[in-house]
């Protein structure tokens, strides 16, 4: 059985399955873009929201990164250099400060391995 998954199905599995936390809203919008890339590409993607929290994590820096992996790399940049790791980078954009210019925050999305 099959079922297509529209952004706002995709992002709301998580809550449903009690999986919110795993990742950040924008990193589920992220991560549904790329399986949509993937798909267009012609890799069929089960929509599966606990077999996507074992598969992938998100870190909200590169320090988190390392002390998960016990590496060093100094930058997220690196890290996606050394091919070592399929890595989504995405924005998180904090307003509350000011509209004009928000808080940038870079995250990456990995494929665990």
């Amino acid at each position: 059985m099959k079922e297509t998954v529209n952004e706002h199905r995709f992002i709301d599995g998580f809550r449903e399955c009690n999986r919110n936390e795993n990742f950040s809203y924008e990193g589920r919008k992220a991560m549904y873009e790329y399986f949509t890339e993937m798909e267009h590409d012609g890799f069929e993607i089960e929509y599966d929201p606990i077999a996507v929290c074992c598969e992938y994590t998100e870190y909200t820096s590169i320090k988190e990164f390392n002390e998960a992996y016990g590496t060093e790399y100094e930058s997220f940049e690196e890290l996606e250099d050394e091919g070592d790791c399929f890595v989504i980078r995405f924005d998180i954009y904090d307003y509350s400060k000011s509209v004009m210019e928000p808080d940038t925050t870079e995250h990456v999305i990995v494929e665990d391995h």
